[in-house]
Order: C-alpha cells, then sequence, then structure tokens
C-alpha cells in the first residue's frame, strides 16, 4: 500500500476487541445530503473488506489471514426490549421471558424494572429476606452475595445482561442489554490455518461466494500467491488450493510487497498487483540478475491468471512472461487497489516515488506501460537525465524522505531509455486533491485554481479503497461514479508540506477524453484516521481504518430515483440482475452475466436502438442461479453487424432489464 518502510505490514496478530492508540478519528460528511455513524472497532492490521454479491454479507480481511463475517444487524432485525423473570416454585425457580412490546402481566413492575435498567444496577436485595444478590460482571451469573452462583445466563435466558432487580415477592427480574444485543459482531470464517498464508494483503469474493486472497511467501524472493477458497454446500466449509504463484522476485532497495488483487466483472480472471523492488528505477543489485538491474519483469506490473487456475507458475524470465499472457500491464510502482468501473474499465490507485511527484489513479488497459519508472504522475523522472544534481531537485528538497535519506536520489548516467510509448494516469481537473510542487520554485501549487491540472493526486496522498457505483442507485450527480480514500498522513506525514487536508473520502466524477479519462474530483468525507480500503453496498460505503479508534465507518449516500428499467417490475426479486457486459466497448465478442432468484423462463437478446431484435442469446427455462451468454457480434442469420451501440435485454416472468453496449470494428 504505502511508499515507505512500514512495521504495521509485518504485524501478524489481530485484536478482535482492540486497545487503539489514542487518537480520535470524527469522520464528518461535507455535505447535507451524506451521513457517517460508526459500526464497529474491527481490530489491528485489517488489510480489506469485502462483499459477498449473493448478499451483499461483509468480510473483513487481516494481514495475519484471517477473515471473519461482519453481522449487521438492520433496524427491522434488531432485538426489542426483553426481560428475564424468575419465580420461586417450590424449591426452584422458574425463568420465562417477557416481551413489553407484547404484553406485561399486571404483576410485573415494569417502571421499576426500567428505572433499575436505566441505572445499570447490577445489585439487588430481595425485600422477603434482606439477602443480596448481583449480576456476575465476568460471565453474567447471577450470585448470592459475596460470590454463590444462583442462576446462569443459561438458565435465565438472556445472551446479554444489563441490570437486575428483585420484586417485592421475591421475584427475580433480568434485563437483556440491548447495546450487546444489538451490537455487530464479527465471527471468524477462515485463518492462516485453513489456506496457510500468514502476509495476506488482497481479498475478493466472486458471485459464488468463493473468497479469493493475494498472500506473500519468501523463498529465495518475494513469492506472490494466489488462492481460492470454493465454498462445500454440504459440509458449509472451504476448500482451499492455489490459483497461481510467481517465480521469487529478489529484494531491492525499495520493496513494495503487497499482492492487491481484484476479480474481473465475469470472475473469470484475477488480476494481481505486483509491487516495485525499487522507489524511483535506481539500481538495486540482484543475485541471478545482470549487473545494474533495476526493476525485474514481474515487479512493477499488473499480472491476470485464470481465476479457475491450478498451481500456475507465472515467470520470472522477461520472454517467458510475456509469452505467458499472464502480464497484463507494466509500468506500476504499487498498485495496491484496483476496481472495475460499471463500463467494465479497470482503475488501479498507484503510490508515487519519495520525491514529490504526484500519485496517480490509472485507465489500466492491456499491454500498455504506465510509465513507472521513467515517469510517475505524468512527470519525467528527473534521475533518467544526464547531469541530473539532487541537490537542486526541488522534488525531494522538501520532503524528508527514506529513498532520500538512503542516498538513493543521485547522478545515474546508466539509466535506460523508455519505452516507446507510455501511457499516463487520469487528469484531476479539481477542485480537489490537486496540489503539485513547482519544479522551478519549490513551491506548493493548487492545480485547479492555477488553470493546471495534475495526473491525479497531490504527493503523498496514498490512494487506497477505490469502489465503484455500479449498480446505478445513486442520484444522478453520484450515479456510476467512483469513489477513493487517502490515507497518506497517517502513514507518513509526507504530504503535509503541501498544506492538503487528506485522511479523506473522494467523489470521481470520471469523463473519457479521446484514450484517457479526467475527473473532476471532491471530497465529500474528512476526518479519518488512516483509512484503508472501502465497500460500496447499494447507497452505503463502509471504510475500515487502521489507526485512531480502528473503526467500521457506514458512509449512506443519497439514493437516486428508479431508473424507467428498475420501474418496469414492481416484483423484481431481490438479487435478480443483469449486469454490464464485459469487455465493453468490445471486439470480437463480449460476455453477459445474468443472475437469477428463481427458476423460469428467460429470455435474453440484443436489440438496436430502433428496437429491432438482432441476435437472440437465450430462450430456455433455468434454474436459480448465476449465467454467462456470449455475443460474437453476429445477427441470428450469423451475418456481422455494424460497429455502434446496441441494446440487451434480460426478460423473466417477474422483471424486464436492459443495458447498452458497444460494438467496435
Amino acid at each position: 500500500m504505502s511508499r515507505r518502510h512500514y512495521p504495521w505490514f509485518l504485524l501478524s496478530g489481530i485484536s478482535v476487541l482492540c486497545a487503539a492508540q489514542i487518537v480520535e478519528a470524527d469522520p464528518r460528511p461535507l455535505r447535507d445530503d451524506i451521513s457517517v455513524k460508526m459500526i464497529t472497532s474491527v481490530g489491528r492490521n485489517i488489510f480489506r473488506i469485502a462483499k459477498d454479491p449473493r448478499d451483499n454479507t461483509l468480510y473483513i480481511q487481516a494481514n495475519n489471514g484471517t477473515i471473519s463475517r461482519i453481522d449487521i444487524k438492520d433496524p427491522g432485525d434488531q432485538i426489542g426490549e426483553q426481560i428475564a423473570r424468575g419465580r420461586v416454585d417450590g424449591s426452584v425457580r422458574v425463568w420465562d421471558i417477557i416481551e413489553p412490546a407484547q404484553a406485561v402481566p399486571d404483576s410485573v413492575p415494569l417502571e421499576a424494572i426500567r428505572q433499575a435498567d436505566a441505572d445499570g444496577a447490577t445489585r439487588a436485595t430481595d425485600p422477603t429476606d434482606g439477602a443480596g444478590y448481583a449480576l456476575s460482571s465476568s460471565n453474567g451469573s447471577i450470585v448470592a452475595l459475596p460470590r454463590t452462583p444462583v442462576a446462569t445466563r443459561e438458565e435465565y435466558g438472556l445472551p446479554f445482561a444489563r441490570a437486575l432487580f428483585i420484586g417485592a415477592d421475591g421475584t427475580f427480574y433480568v434485563t437483556l442489554d440491548l447495546d450487546q444485543a444489538n451490537a455487530t459482531s464479527a465471527t471468524v470464517v477462515a485463518t492462516s490455518a485453513d489456506h496457510g498464508f500468514s502476509d495476506v494483503q488482497g481479498f475478493d469474493i466472486d458471485r459464488n461466494g468463493t473468497f479469493f486472497i493475494g498472500a506473500i511467501t519468501r523463498d529465495g524472493g518475494r513469492v506472490n500467491n494466489i488462492a481460492r477458497g470454493d465454498l462445500d454446500p454440504a459440509t458449509n466449509e472451504r476448500r482451499w488450493r492455489i490459483v497461481a504463484v510467481t517465480e521469487p522476485i529478489p529484494p531491492g532497495t525499495k520493496n513494495h510487497p503487497h499482492p492487491g488483487i481484484v476479480l474481473s466483472p465475469d470472475d473469470r480472471f484475477v488480476f494481481l498487483n505486483s509491487g516495485s523492488r525499487t522507489d524511483h528505477g535506481e539500481v538495486a543489485p540482484a543475485d541471478g540478475y545482470p549487473e545494474g538491474t533495476r526493476e525485474v519483469p514481474l515487479a512493477s506490473a499488473i499480472l491476470r491468471v485464470p481465476a479457475d487456475g491450478d498451481g500456475i507458475v507465472i515467470p520470472a524470465d522477461g520472454q517467458a512472461l510475456a509469452a505467458s499472457g499472464y502480464l497484463f500491464a507494466d509500468g506500476f510502482r504499487n498498485a495496491f487497489d484496483m476496481a472495475f468501473s460499471p463500463d467494465g474499465d479497470l482503475f488501479a490507485a498507484d503510490n508515487g516515488p519519495d520525491s514529490d511527484l504526484p500519485d496517480a489513479l490509472m485507465w489500466v488497459r492491456e499491454g500498455h506501460h504506465f510509465g513507472f519508472p521513467w515517469r510517475m504522475g505524468g512527470i519525467d523522472n528527473p534521475q533518467q537525465f544526464g547531469g541530473y544534481d539532487p541537490s537542486v531537485d526541488n522534488y525531494i528538497l522538501f520532503t524528508q524522505s527514506g529513498a532520500r535519506s538512503d542516498g538513493l536520489f543521485h547522478s545515474d548516467p546508466t539509466f535506460p531509455p523508455p519505452p516507446a510509448r507510455l501511457s499516463d494516469p487520469v487528469i484531476n481537473l479539481g477542485p480537489d486533491a490537486d496540489r503539485l510542487r513547482d519544479p522551478v520554485t519549490g513551491g506548493v501549487i493548487d492545480a485547479s485554481d492555477a488553470g493546471a491540472s495534475v495526473m491525479t493526486f497531490t504527493p503523498h496522498s496514498s490512494p487506497l479503497g477505490i469502489i465503484f457505483d455500479t449498480k446505478g442507485v445513486l442520484i444522478p450527480e453520484f450515479r456510476g461514479d467512483g469513489f477513493l480514500l487517502r490515507t497518506g498522513g497517517d502513514c507518513c506525514d509526507l504530504i503535509n508540506s503541501f498544506n492538503d487536508p487528506d485522511e479523506d473520502l473522494l467523489h470521481l466524477d470520471l469523463e473519457k477524453v479521446g484514450d484517457n479519462y479526467q475527473a473532476r474530483i471532491t471530497r465529500i468525507v474528512e476526518g479519518f484516521r488512516g483509512p484503508m480500503d472501502a465497500e460500496i453496498v447499494d447507497n452505503r460505503i463502509y471504510v475500515i481504518e487502521r489507526s485512531g479508534p480502528l473503526g467500521l465507518w457506514e458512509i449512506t449516500l443519497p439514493r437516486g430515483r428508479m431508473t424507467a428499467v428498475e420501474s418496469e417490475s414492481s416484483t423484481t426479486p431481490r438479487f435478480e440482475a443483469l449486469d454490464q457486459n464485459y469487455p465493453n466497448p468490445f471486439n470480437p465478442t463480449t460476455t453477459i452475466t445474468y443472475r437469477l432468484d428463481a427458476p423460469g423462463s428467460v429470455k435474453l437478446a440484443v436489440f438496436d436502438l430502433a428496437g429491432q431484435r438482432i441476435r437472440r442469446l437465450v430462450d430456455a427455462y433455468r434454474v436459480a442461479g448465476v449465467y454467462v451468454a456470449e455475443w460474437d457480434g453476429n445477427d441470428d442469420q450469423g451475418r456481422r453487424v455494424a460497429s455502434g451501440v446496441y441494446l440487451y435485454r434480460l426478460q423473466t416472468a417477474t422483471t424486464t432489464m436492459s443495458r447498452r453496449l458497444t460494438l467496435l470494428k
């Protein structure tokens, strides 16, 4: 994730109830139509949060490999007031549960019980004999003072006890602790003992609920691993296996062993960040490699492998790697976080170097080189040019970074020439996260205020947690857009010289222009402490932190009205969906994924914009499940159709849904 050496990446423990450092987080919305609330504290070293697409259940993944399910009770599922009543019947006490929302016997002193609950009274005296009783703070048992147990939680029937009250007739009443009963809880569902990895930094879940992780091992160098855990419905257990491993990557001067992963929209591929081994392309000798080695073929790249792979070995040799088809794109320093937009475009948030060059958001395309180490944040690396003198380089003079302290900025006459063509990052049009260092004066420039632009973020922002409104549920201003976290000021303070408030949530209003994107970027929530990752469910964004209270925060964004397609049926099943085709635009073929909540007749077809059917893809009975159809760009007669925009429509007994796709030639 980061550009510096962080000991927190090496910690393997996770505490369920965290004793966080005393640094308060106070996330605040910067718009009146956004709300923020803390859900729970997640514990230390939580790296990832992901949702199960089947039911939107959230899972968090810790650096040590532990994966936990987050159980958030919706308002409609919350437990109401309950009182356990214990009446003496002969020589025993008989317990039952009273729910005041239903009915309360006249003999129950409800107001007195509620007052005891409000006071948190854990001690009471039996008026019939003067004996004292208390609720144990350790296990919830009722004890006769000083310490004789008389009733356990299992006996009186409440999972969490708040208060004890004893009526005039000696009847015991125990109230349910509603805060604990309705609290968000984390349940461990997998650990390193299950999948075999103790340094895990990537996590995603496919539409079948299969877990995918990106992990690091060390065997003669850094080895990136992708593993998957398939759920066995018969046993409800996961069977783990290795999808792919890289051959070892030798350690360098500034290593980025952070294997973030993301699944393609159709779940066919896993994309893996294989970070750089240098800060900015300086010489980093490696055993078994030529003298003067800097980066190696497997580093500073995004790799792609089939999600159903089994034991794939990704070669370290450059020619073998190119021939394997596993190298998707090159020229990244540390693309720790990636996500697909609703149109199927892959974006990666890339950390810049220890100099004051911008951090970047890349539109990642197969076969492209995105500049590192020759160009970072759209700015040429000065060290590649003859006569480079670090003593007059304003990109390093105002930031006391690790690379500068280690002497990694120096005259470098053997710096190799760049590739023939480099692709630039997304252009930030402002108004936020767009500070620049003036290479001439060393001053700080607010790019949008100065009529300039930056590619893409203020240096040292450490962009993370990129997500998209892929379901199109938000108001038009946000619909289909991206959102991204910045954690820079928490991890290293190098952003401080730019006087740019960060540790925030940004709105990315992206627009495709020519062969790149530009974005209007706006801060919408501020005040996090080390925001680490994000997930989106409907109109709610969930953010996990690595500092302060280690919070799991829920940011609620304004929902939009139903679209015309959505309003065609008011009985759309909860899980029935038609996904955006991938790739889009496409040539020669594209895949369309759809989900059915119930069995029935299904029609899926492609139409032109005049409403004429071009190609029938599916006309059959289907059981509930996830399906993938493919269109090869031909009509029903096998003729190639013209380039342009088409509609594809899914019809079931309960709903009709349509989307657009674009065929290019």
